[in-house]
């Protein structure tokens, strides 16, 4: 993969826009030394890969059709009602997850009931990685008692803001939400809502964390309960760096793939509350606000890194990736 080397990170080698192919359609060619054979040796390669392919797609075509019904009723039903039952009867029978792993910083995951004050809830802002068109209903389904409200930043750090169900067209075809044009608008959606905030404004393969965009100096954050969830999806396959399959694929991968143990593990870090959590230092110590309300960015990074996730240069921004679907996708690799 030399020729995506300028989308690796420089110091840890990571490369956080490659997609990783699902089982079903990974290319997994053998090696010949004779040039004369190998256009050959391609064409049947090719051949056999994709009647494989299609033999794995009618073999699960069935299933397909029993789950699909029942998936568009309840999506319907919940984004009609909201009601959490709904949305946890798709995820974990429809699509057959695990149960959410979750933890927070400092207390064991046996302590059940230490761990509930401490999920997302009204009044909170959830600083978080963003990976895939299932993170919107993965907050959703940690959120205790509140609605869910899902800002991303543009690259001028402007806020827009999004539903579970929209963040699904972002994520697969970077549709813009509605503007959060002002702190007075933040502060509304804060009374009702926990606030999910996705600083990379775009998804990674959730191998490393991506640069935070730095917001607009009107946002004031001192009204909030600074949190940050750190998310891990499993398999790999199901985080959607770049939108190299359809949506009706993904979505037939994940009512049909019955063999794969699928699994998310979220990790909850609290800051300090109140005036307590503002400090001079816009690096440094536990303090997720500077004295003027804004973010701390490197301090929110900081609980990524500690779970995993490297920090990679800021030279692997939201253009470098426009830039690496640019070239991905009139390369052969992206056919």
């Amino acid at each position: 993969m030399e020729k995506f080397s300028t989308w690796r990170d420089k110091a840890t080698g990571i490369s956080p826009f490659m997609p990783q192919q699902f089982p079903i359609s990974q290319k997994k060619p053998g090696k010949t030394s004779r040039t004369s054979t190998s256009t050959s040796f391609n064409f049947k390669f090719n051949f056999t890969n994709g009647f494989n392919k299609f033999i794995l797609i009618i073999i699960r075509l069935p299933i397909f059709i029993l789950k699909f019904p029942l998936f568009a009723i309840t999506s319907i039903l919940y984004s009609i009602t909201g009601l959490r039952f709904l949305l946890s009867f798709t995820f974990y029978f429809l699509f057959g997850f695990q149960p959410i792993d979750f933890t927070v910083d400092g207390i064991k995951r046996s302590q059940v009931s230490k761990l509930e004050p401490f999920r997302p809830q009204r009044g909170d802002l959830i600083v978080t990685n963003y990976i895939s068109p299932l993170d919107g209903f993965i907050m959703s389904l940690l959120t205790k008692g509140s609605g869910v409200v899902i800002l991303i930043p543009d690259k001028n750090g402007i806020l827009y803001k999004y539903t579970p169900w929209t963040l699904v067209n972002h994520c697969f075809g970077q549709v813009q939400g509605e503007i959060v044009g002002s702190n007075d608008e933040l502060s509304k959606l804060r009374k009702r809502n926990a606030i999910f905030l996705l600083l990379e404004g775009t998804t990674s393969n959730n191998t490393a964390i991506l640069p935070f965009i730095k917001l607009d100096p009107k946002y004031k954050f001192e009204d909030f309960q600074i949190k940050t969830l750190v998310m891990k999806l499993f398999p790999q396959y199901y985080t959607l760096p770049i939108s190299n399959v359809a949506s009706l694929y993904y979505l037939f991968e994940l009512l049909t793939d019955l063999t794969s143990t699928k699994s998310v593990r979220c990790k909850i870090y609290k800051f300090q509350e109140g005036d307590d959590n503002k400090n001079n230092d816009d690096d440094g110590d536990d303090h997720a606000l500077n004295s003027r309300g804004g973010l701390k960015l490197a301090t929110l990074r900081k609980s990524f890194e500690l779970n995993s996730l490297n920090a990679v240069g800021d030279e692997l921004s939201v253009d470098a990736k426009n830039r690496f679907i640019s070239y991905y996708f009139n390369h052969d690799v992206g056919k």
